[in-house]
This record gives C-alpha cells, sequence and structure tokens, in this order.
C-alpha cells in the first residue's frame, strides 16, 4: 500500500511544484483528491484487522496536523491557502513523519529561496536605485515549490531507511 502512497504523492508534489512556479498557484482540483485518497489508502492500511489502529489515525492525525501547522500563516498572510492545502493532502496521503519531516525540509528551504529572491529583487535597479523593502517583501515566493521540494527530499531520505520510522 505504501507503494500505491508513494506514486500519488511524487506525482502530486511534481504537478504542485509545476502549477505554483508556473501559475503561483495550488488548485483545490490537485489538493481534495489527495486528501480522499489518502484517507482511503490509510484506512485500507490497516486490512484486515483493525481499521483505526494503523494506517487510518495517522492519516486523519496528519490531515489535521497539517491545518494546524498552515493556519496560523495563513491567518497572517505568510501563506497561501493552496499551501496550507497542500500540507493537508501530504499529511492525509502519509501520515505524520513524511508531513512532520517534509514541512520542516520545505521551511528551510523556503527560507533560502525567500533569501535569494529579496537578494536578487533588492539588488537590482529599479528606476537608478535599488527597490524598497516594503515592495520587496511584497514579492510572490514560490513556496509551495519550497514545500514540495521538501517534501520529496524527506521521502527520499525515509525510502532510503535512513529516517526514523521509515517505511519496511
Amino acid at each position: 500500500m505504501r507503494a500505491v502512497e508513494d506514486v500519488i504523492l511524487v506525482a502530486f508534489v511534481v504537478a504542485v511544484v509545476y502549477m505554483d512556479w508556473r501559475y503561483h498557484r495550488i488548485p483545490n482540483a490537485f489538493t481534495y483528491p489527495v486528501m480522499a485518497a489518502g484517507l482511503v489508502l490509510g484506512a485500507l492500511e490497516a486490512v484486515p484487522g483493525e481499521p483505526f489502529a494503523k494506517g487510518l489515525l495517522d492519516h486523519v492525525g496528519g490531515l489535521v496536523v497539517g491545518f494546524l501547522i498552515a493556519y496560523p500563516f495563513y491567518a497572517m498572510g505568510g501563506l497561501k491557502a493552496g499551501d496550507g492545502k497542500y500540507l493537508m493532502a501530504v499529511g492525509a496521503m502519509r501520515g505524520l513523519g513524511l508531513l512532520l519531516t517534509g514541512a520542516m525540509y520545505g521551511a528551510l528551504l523556503g527560507g533560502v529561496i525567500a533569501l535569494g529572491f529579496i537578494a536578487v529583487r533588492r539588488l537590482r535597479p529599479v528606476n537608478g536605485g535599488a527597490a524598497s523593502m516594503g515592495a520587496v517583501m511584497k514579492t510572490w515566493i514560490p513556496y509551495g515549490v519550497a514545500l514540495g521540494l521538501g517534501t520529496l527530499l524527506a521521502l527520499a531520505i525515509e525510502l532510503s531507511g535512513r529516517l526514523p520510522g521509515a517505511a519496511t
């Protein structure tokens, strides 16, 4: 079942990275079906046996924690709704472990990308001078790209067996 989740996750992440980079948005048509599929696969992971003891609770927990991570940043204007739904979809598809690790790597990569964007925009002359810091801070930064790359990095580390709680 994990292999199916991994294939869906990689396809989802690649599509999100492309859409966020190219169109500056993450469509609901990507996130909601992945959330639903993740919950269904989570329920099937523990069959036969105890359906609420293994997969489903981890997947529901991932969805809820994805929301809890994203909402404060969304409410403050630092994260778009699509980025929050992306985190919820990753949590629903693969559970808490991959969500938290991928979000951590995504945040680190997002910081590096943001610094790069700020440096380039601050140093680029606009009408004979550098851009104001206010104008630089209102610049779109592809955070979905950073989250996607962080998720792929976490998945690669998990599949290599070096991430605690890695898939067996």
